[in-house]
């Protein structure tokens, strides 16, 4: 087939320009798509470009770049790579992509990546092929290699070009992390060979592949006198790489570290430091031949299918207006209101500030407002400190935020965000004064974590502008926003508080209300079943490394001393009048209440705190908490055990809350459980996890504990009948 029968096989995504001065202008533009991303269409068609380029004598030279508006390719097609069924065609396709690449690295023509935005994946191994990169300065122009955090490795050589370009230890951090490297970052490590205004982006692209078409390199940046760093950077890398002992204890290193993240959960992090190694005994295209050999088992395994599957719903959500009914308009949202200025409070308007939305907080006193902007104004210079927002940014988000202890400027707001103490009376005199000032259209939202809020809105005015809008602590940190809709609530004030929370950042779901609503309502039987543990006798650290080990970023005693042991309590006699016996916490929970222990924040609790806790490093366990709750910390029970005990009620309670219709879907489910409360990503969520293991084996476990402990373990009507019918959650 020749290069214009292939250029015919789909839509165009890239066009040639003819050249000026020997400099041609290669085009990304994918018209099927709001941005770039690497297709079989994109490989057929780049490799017919690279014909027709090295065929052309008037070409030395090309320009690649896009012609979507500050976006150049954001990585290869998601559903192409999950669609995928075989190792050794996932396989065939990286060495396919890395072979066309390496065309580009070997011409004769000069190729210069002009890259507007983001440059992610397959995009920035294109980029690293090029013989020159050259980013503009725009703040949403980053580079990166994020296929770790689907699973993945990058399939293109692009981490060995990172360790060429600059050394291992940068292709190691760059590819076990994921991380984004803004635009003055990537020249500083050496990523890219010059940053420069938008505007000129084009104009010194051009006249660098014109120089690089007479011989001339890439001009370094001028320095003077000795560069003390790259001077120590170089030692270091000499040390470490140039040697096989200190290439040894490099990669020794790095496993070592990362198996403490990962605990073997994740092979996608070893198998890139797999790459790196060989890259750096071998030489490249060893390297690049397991590469693409470990990216064909990666993209096949478990792991991988559930972090696509959590990518494409997180995806999907930022589509989804959180109502089943579509709003033809939702009105913007010019001014928020947060009562409350605490760590809640406080940090929820930091991330309106970050929006770019002008916010108020209002306290009770001038102490009060002068915690909340001290708050705001840590969150901001924490930004500065790490690189994450310029100074000019950070002026900017602090003057958004303003405060007050009167109603001062509260009746403007659209939205109103209440995140005062967890009592009923208070956060409906709340709402009774925010009626009485706010305008029409002006929408109430809670921050509660699980007070009905059809109990909130009870006397409400309008309660059709009545919901909640459950942040997740810190909130800075946190990425979902639960909303949480009442029977009266509005279409219209859902979209406006899905809009909005999307604008600060947040991944959010809707759902509908009740006593706990989704998240606080699953994570009360997590925590009880562990107390429950913690009173048979098995220690607090034995349960929290279990649940540590399964997948949990941290054990549930150790998430109720962050969360507060007076607060769990609190949630779950609210939990257990609305549920019954299926919510009863053990006879230990008053005891260690009894005894004044509050978690964290007055330093009692399960653990040690402050000078009691010694040097730095794993949390020591206070030991007198047995004491308090009359137990001896000795009984044998299997980590296996200990984990599905705890695991299976939050999974149990979430197919109540899928039965009872609180959740729209089994997505929003697991996006919940995952960002909000740490399920494991790799297992998918409460519902991706049963649909692997089979409704069957999820119910007779949970029967199982029925059997043994009562009430409590009652399995959900719902996960009942799948395993019946032979079904899954995703149907």
């Amino acid at each position: 087939m020749t290069a214009a029968e292939l250029l015919e096989v789909a839509k165009p995504v890239m066009h040639l320009d003819d050249p000026i001065d020997g400099v041609a202008l290669l085009v990304l533009d994918d018209p099927d798509s709001s941005v770039n991303t690497i297709t079989k269409a994109f490989g057929e068609q780049l490799a017919a470009l690279l014909d027709r380029i090295e065929s052309d004598d008037r070409i030395q030279a090309v320009v690649v770049t896009s012609a979507k508006p500050q976006s150049f390719i954001v990585g290869a097609n998601i559903q192409m790579i999950s669609s995928i069924k075989f190792a050794a065609d996932a396989e065939r396709a990286a060495s396919d992509l890395a072979t066309l690449f390496a065309r580009i690295k070997a011409s004769k023509r000069r190729f210069v990546a002009a890259v507007d935005g983001p440059a992610l994946g397959g995009g920035f191994e294109f980029a690293l092929a090029c013989h020159a990169i050259v980013l503009s300065d725009s703040s949403k122009t980053v580079v990166a290699l994020p296929e770790v955090q689907l699973g993945l490795l990058p399939g293109a050589n692009g981490l060995l070009r990172v360790a060429a370009r600059t050394d291992v230890r940068v292709a190691l951090d760059l590819g076990l992390t994921g991380k984004n490297v803004r635009a003055k970052k990537a020249k500083k490590l050496g990523l890219v060979d010059d940053v420069v205004p938008v505007p000129h982006l084009m104009s010194v692209a051009k006249e660098l592949a014109f120089s690089l078409t007479q011989g001339k390199p890439p001009k370094k940046s001028k320095s003077s006198g000795l560069d003390v760093a790259k001077f120590q950077a170089d030692v270091t890398k000499s040390a470490l790489e140039g040697n096989p002992l200190g290439r040894r204890v490099l990669f020794s290193k790095a496993r070592e570290e990362l198996r403490k993240k990962t605990r073997g959960h994740y092979p996608a992090p070893e198998r890139i430091v797999d790459v790196l190694e060989k890259y750096a005994s071998k030489g490249f295209s060893a390297a690049a031949s397991l590469e693409a050999k470990l990216f064909g088992e990666l993209v096949v395994s478990e792991v991988s299918a559930r972090l696509v599957e959590l990518f494409e719903a997180s995806t999907a959500l930022k589509k989804d207006a959180g109502t089943d009914k579509p709003v033809e308009r939702v009105p913007p949202t010019t001014r928020i209101a947060v009562l409350g200025g605490g760590l809640m409070g406080g940090g929820i308007a930091f991330v309106t500030a970050r929006a770019g939305v002008p916010v108020r907080i209002r306290e009770r006193d001038d102490a009060g407002c002068g915690r909340a902007m001290r708050y705001v104004n840590e969150l901001v210079g924490e930004r500065v400190k790490k690189k994450q927002s310029t100074t000019v940014e950070a002026q900017a988000d602090l003057a958004r935020v303003t405060s007050t202890t009167d109603w001062t400027g509260i009746k403007h707001a659209d939205i109103v965000v209440e995140a005062v103490f967890e009592d009923l009376e208070l956060k409906q005199e709340m709402l009774r004064q925010v009626e009485a000032i706010a305008e029409e259209h002006t929408i109430f939202a809670s921050n509660t974590s699980s007070i009905p809020i059809s109990q909130i809105a009870a006397n409400a005015k309008r309660p059709e502008n009545v919901l909640g809008m459950h942040y997740f602590s810190p909130v800075h940190k946190m990425p979902l926003l639960e909303i949480i809709r009442t029977e009266k609530t509005s279409d219209e004030a859902v979209a406006r508080a899905v809009t909005m929370g999307k604008k600060q950042g947040k991944t959010v779901i809707v759902v509908r209300d009740g006593v706990g609503f989704y998240t606080s309502r699953i994570l009360a039987p997590y925590l009880n079943e562990a107390a429950y543990l913690l009173a048979e006798g098995v220690a607090i650290d034995v349960i929290d490394d279990a649940m540590v080990a399964w997948g949990f970023p941290v054990g549930p005693l150790q998430l109720l001393d962050e969360v507060g042991i007076d607060v769990g309590s609190h949630v779950g006699v609210v939990m257990r009048q609305a549920f019954g016996d299926r919510m009863v916490a053990p006879a230990a929970t008053s005891k260690l209440l009894a005894d004044g222990r509050k978690g964290r924040k007055n330093g009692r609790g399960f653990y040690l705190y402050g000078e009691a806790r010694g040097k730095k490093g794993k949390k020591p366990v206070d030991t007198s908490v047995y004491k308090v709750i009359g137990v001896d910390p000795k009984a044998l029970i299997s980590a296996e055990d200990i984990q599905m005990r705890c695991a299976l009620q939050m999974v149990n309670e979430a197919f109540r809350c899928l039965g009872e219709g609180i959740l729209r879907s089994p997505r929003d489910g697991d996006i919940g459980a995952i960002f909000g409360l740490g399920f494991p990503p790799f297992r998918g969520g409460p519902f991706r996890y049963v649909d692997t293991i089979g409704a069957a084996e999820a119910y007779r476990r949970i029967q199982g504990y029925h059997d043994r402990f009562g009430a409590r373990w009652e399995p959900a009507p719902l996960l009942r009948e799948l395993a019946r019918d032979g079904k899954r959650a995703y149907a």
